[in-house]
């Protein structure tokens, strides 16, 4: 056999040889920074970028011209890798990564120095390119084929709403839509990762055949691939390539009061007003659309005169008078009486299909159009005191927010949106962060999205969840949805505290905050949203402050209140953390195998989380205690006949007019339901004033009472048997008509549904309770319990109790309404404020210090200026503390580092937690000892 071994260590220009092996002759070209391998179909380049990071480029025309990355920015550096070459295979190999390429097919595998394999591609068909024509353009579809070990689990990918958190066995759809983040990173238990550098629509698969990522348009395949000691590696390899997360401001990580919306500046001022009243924590207070007056100025950048009148004084009033910061809506739609738009109309610089109000999406993708946006931004909203930006339906929505409507966009400034769909939030969002660090170093960027895609980061952005509905199954996906999310790189997420949608879409609560039933899930929702890397309550249907869920003494008010001041107690815990986020690719909230991925039992658990590195949060997502048991299912299609017999559905007929003057068109639908958010009208319908009827027949199950559903909008009726049973023939917003009838069993009743709609399309839903349902009545006097399990640890402390359980093992814990269950890691340190009423309030002084013991433990307290950018200029100040378990000792190292009004001296309370001692959330009124800390280093023993 022929060996050749080459060392690369700063070697400049190209090496080429031939390679001699029994069945044909490679071409290889050694770079500084890699290889070039010339194969039958195309050429591999494989790009060595850091000892754990490798770029693979497969390019069939061999050219490697490829057009700019929108994501990656990273210029690297050569690294020392070593090259070497047998009759089968060619190695490369850094101090911490050997890549080994089959000559024959091109195949890489990767493993770590001790040759322990990390992934390997499809040795026999590693990738497939398909000429293709896309919208007019030209490309290949891409695939790449792996093989995985059948132990690991797979994570990140976006956000996604089916609940499932390890992507083993399953297909993922890589197109942005609402409440669907699509990101094509993902992360292994292998401790690897796989960042895929394509923005068009794209789809991840894994089965018993194998794994691979495919796109719809490209050049070639290209793709990085990352190593590291465990998870935090992978993820902070990710934000080498991709950029670092600034750090947000202090009261980034306070309370976000929004809702769907207030209407005048005096409303803001009074919901400010009330909070400090009340000495309820809050520190932002969210203006959502619409202030700008006339549809016809939607996101004009100012605020209607007639009912913000004085907006830089309200501003003002928020910050002085309430120390509240203020954040608004925008959006990439432009209203056509704007004057941003007239400009973007003037210069070309907008999207052809009219949507919203008659306005248009504007084209992120020119610089010249994302610094006309930022333009408007600036002098209409940040410089009368703005602080943050809620860029809203940033897929973007083009009428729909969906492959389909966003196609219709055609041509961007860089080219097809068929090869840019995906990133449209990242030059959106890039547009804004980059406007204002340009005209202001004192105050952080604060921006929150709807859609996210690889890089998103480095722009200061978080992403919320979409436009959810009110439901326990909706609430519990929520948690695989946000971990998956920061799992793919982007540290920051949150989600609608109580979701957007209280009695539409499939949400029950007619009485909003009103409802028992609603205000146990906002309740749990909320205890959730606590620990989620931004703490924020939004939604439409019904009001959100506090105060609106009872009053001081009842159970939802003061479970409210209490896990606000918890979230507020831990400040000094998150903002650490996120000082971590920023200067070491950290990641706050954890899927449990990023802490625990030996453990084999919590690769599938969806429903818990590690709140950094102590803090076990186990979300109740089971209804327990008060409402009615909400169960009924849309109406199968089996249970459905058209007037002249044929099952499977109703027939549905199309009306112009409101009182069904003129039919345009007959289908057979499924199901009685139509949302023309998702469903197109006919071809030929008013796209207002229509009207719908659904006729056929209904077959029973058993016999019984029967409960149907029917939740829409505007004017509706529903007859069974020529029995009008529901009649609500006016103009109204969408709420549910329920009706209760006793049927026989199997037997065919007439039905008939009469809609109409006067404004902004329809939404109609008929569903059923048959007698077969299984129905549970809720009773808020019996305690009920939550099952959860504790990871493989030293053991873990009830954070209300102090009571210590072993790791490894499923438990049950009682959970009355104001009890989320929380464990803290044995070996944790967990750093508490006093209670405040705004994060800024006060300096965190003292500052409880609760120990948990079982093994060492260490945590670094990080604090700065709180909002500008001179941590970037290195002012700031880090005070390391660590337990030592064996010697039953903590030491409060020396602080390092300086900036303006940091405190000189500040006290320590200290406190071992155990049983009913260092629980809960006040301080602990009897600590262990109470240190003065003057910047030197103490030593305090336990006893």
């Amino acid at each position: 056999m022929k060996k050749k071994i080459f060392a690369l260590l700063n070697i400049a220009g190209i090496i080429i040889f031939a390679i001699s092996c029994n069945r044909s002759s490679t071409k290889l070209e050694k770079l500084n920074d890699g290889i070039i391998l010339n194969l039958k179909n195309g050429a591999l380049k494989v790009q060595i970028c850091t000892e754990k990071i490798a770029r693979i480029v497969f390019d069939p025309e061999r050219k490697f011209q490829l057009r700019k990355s929108l994501v990656v920015e990273k210029e690297w550096k050569p690294v020392p890798f070593e090259v070497s070459s047998d009759d089968g295979e060619i190695r490369l190999s850094t101090k911490e990564l050997i890549i080994l390429i089959n000559k024959k097919s091109g195949a890489l595998s990767f493993s770590d120095k001790n040759g322990r394999l990390y992934l390997r591609e499809d040795q026999e068909k590693p990738r497939q390119l398909t000429r293709a024509r896309v919208m007019g353009e030209k490309t290949y579809h891409l695939q790449q084929n792996f093989k995985l070990s059948p132990e690991e689990g797979i994570y990140g990918l976006g956000q996604h709403q089916e609940g499932i958190m390890n992507y083993r066995n399953h297909d993922v759809l890589l197109v942005q839509e609402n409440e669907k983040v699509s990101i094509p990173f993902l992360v292994s238990t292998n401790n690897y990762g796989i960042l895929w550098d394509n923005y068009s629509k794209s789809k991840f698969h894994d089965g018993q055949e194998g794994t691979y990522f495919w796109s719809e348009v490209g050049e070639a395949i290209d793709y990085y691939f990352i190593c590291g000691k465990d998870l935090d590696d992978v993820i902070r390899g990710y934000r080498e390539i991709t950029g670092q997360a600034p750090m947000f401001p202090r009261w980034a990580f306070g309370f976000w009061q929004s809702k769907e919306r207030y209407r005048t500046e005096q409303e803001l001022i009074e919901v400010a007003s009330e909070y400090r009243q009340r000495k309820i924590p809050i520190d932002l207070i969210i203006q959502d659309w619409q202030y700008w007056g006339d549809p016809s100025q939607w996101s004009a950048m100012k605020f209607d005169e007639e009912r913000y009148p004085r907006p830089e004084e309200m501003i003002k009033t928020l910050h002085d008078k309430y120390h509240v910061h203020f954040m608004v809506s925008i959006w990439p739609v432009l209203g056509p009486k704007t004057e941003i738009y007239k400009e973007m109309e003037k210069k070309g610089l907008l999207y052809s299909p009219v949507v919203r109000a008659g306005g248009k999406v504007y084209d992120a993708y020119s610089e010249e159009a994302r610094k006309i946006y930022w333009k408007y931004i600036y002098e209409g909203l940040f410089s009368k005191g703005v602080d943050a930006f809620w860029m809203d339906s940033t897929e973007p929505e083009v009428n729909e927010a969906d492959e389909k409507h966003i196609k219709q966009i055609g041509q961007t400034a860089l080219g097809s949106i068929a090869r840019y769909l995906n990133t449209y939030s990242l030059m959106t969002t890039k547009g804004v962060y980059e406007g204002q660090r340009s005209v202001s170093s004192d105050k952080r960027v604060v921006i929150l999205t709807r859609s996210a895609f690889a890089g998103q980061q480095r722009y200061a952005a978080a992403t919320w969840s979409g436009d959810i509905v009110a439901r326990w199954d909706v609430f519990r996906n929520q948690i695989s949805a946000g971990l998956n999310f920061c799992m793919s790189g982007i540290p920051y997420w949150t989600t609608d505290i109580g979701a957007f949608y209280v009695r539409q879409y499939g949400a029950f609560f007619d009485e909003g905050c009103n409802d028992p039933g609603y205000r146990e899930l906002y309740v749990r929702w909320f205890q959730y949203g606590a620990f989620c890397p931004i703490f924020r309550s939004h939604g439409t249907d019904t009001p959100r402050e506090i105060w609106r869920f009872g009053e001081p003494g009842t159970w939802a008010y003061d479970t409210l209140v209490k896990y606000d001041i918890l979230r507020y107690r831990l400040l000094p815990y998150i903002y650490s953390l996120a000082w971590k986020v920023t200067s070491d690719g950290y990641t706050i909230m954890r899927g449990l195998p990023m802490d625990f991925s030996n453990d084999k039992t919590v690769l599938n658990i969806d429903n818990q989380f590690m709140f950094g590195p102590a803090l076990l949060i186990c979300p109740v997502t089971k209804q327990m205690y008060y409402g009615e048991d909400y169960i009924n299912e849309v109406i199968p299609a089996d249970y459905l006949f058209t007037p002249d017999g044929q099952k499977g559905g109703l027939r549905v007929e199309f009306y112009n007019g409101q009182n069904f003057e003129k039919l345009v068109t007959t289908r057979v639908q499924k199901k009685a339901s139509y949302n023309t958010w998702v469903d197109e009208l006919p071809e030929g319908v008013d796209r207002v004033n229509y009207s719908l009827r659904w006729t056929g027949e209904v077959l029973t199950k058993g016999a019984g009472e029967y409960e149907f559903w029917l939740t829409c909008d505007d004017g509706v009726r529903l007859w069974l048997d020529d029995r009008l049973v529901i009649d609500s023939w006016q103009a109204q917003r969408a709420r549910n008509h329920r009706a209760k009838v006793n049927l026989e069993a199997g037997k065919k009743y007439r039905l008939r549904i009469d809609y109409f709609n006067s404004q902004n399309g329809t939404q109609m839903r008929l569903a059923w309770t048959t007698p077969d349902m299984p129905r549970e009545i809720y009773n808020p006097n019996e305690i009920k319990s939550w099952r959860l399990y504790l990871p493989e640890a030293r053991g873990w402390y009830d954070l209300w109790t102090g009571e210590r359980r072993e790791g490894g093992k499923w438990i049950e814990r009682e959970v009355p309404i104001d009890i989320m269950p929380i464990y803290v890691r044995a070996g944790s340190i967990v750093p508490m404020g006093p209670e405040v009423q705004y994060s800024t309030e006060k300096p965190a002084d003292p500052i409880e210090l609760r120990i948990y013991p079982g093994e060492d433990a260490e945590f670094i307290l990080y604090e700065d200026e709180n909002d500008n950018y001179n941590y970037e200029k290195g002012f700031y100040a880090l005070i390391p503390i660590k337990w030592d378990e064996k010697n039953q000792s903590l030491t409060i190292g020396e602080e390092k580092g300086d900036f303006p009004g940091k405190l000189k001296r500040r006290t320590f309370h200290l406190v071992w937690v155990g049983k009913n001692h260092g629980v809960g959330v006040e301080p602990e009124r009897r600590p262990d000892k109470i240190v003065l800390y003057e910047g030197k280093a103490i030593q305090v023993k336990r006893n």
